[in-house]
């Protein structure tokens, strides 16, 4: 399972909450963030998301993010 959400041009967000329907632990697979793609590596590659049991946007389940400005982040189960 993975999640989505979009990218904002100006802004970064703490704890931005992604609606999941799958609970569960999520881990990084993907960010634009890494130094690879000349990101600033603000993304902890190792990081951890656990879902929490609440409902949020039509989904079953949230989870938090640091979202930073222009960066893509993906997650899977």
């Amino acid at each position: 399972m993975v999640e989505r959400s979009s990218v904002n041009p100006t802004q970064s967000f703490t704890d931005y909450r992604v609606g999941i329907d799958a609970p569960g632990e999520y881990k990084v697979l993907l960010t634009s963030d890494e130094a690879r793609f000349a990101g600033h590596s603000r993304i902890d590659l190792n990081g951890r998301y656990f879902t929490t049991p609440m409902e949020w946007n039509g989904r079953r389940n949230f989870l938090q993010v640091y979202a930073p400005a222009r960066t893509v982040l993906v997650l899977g189960l």
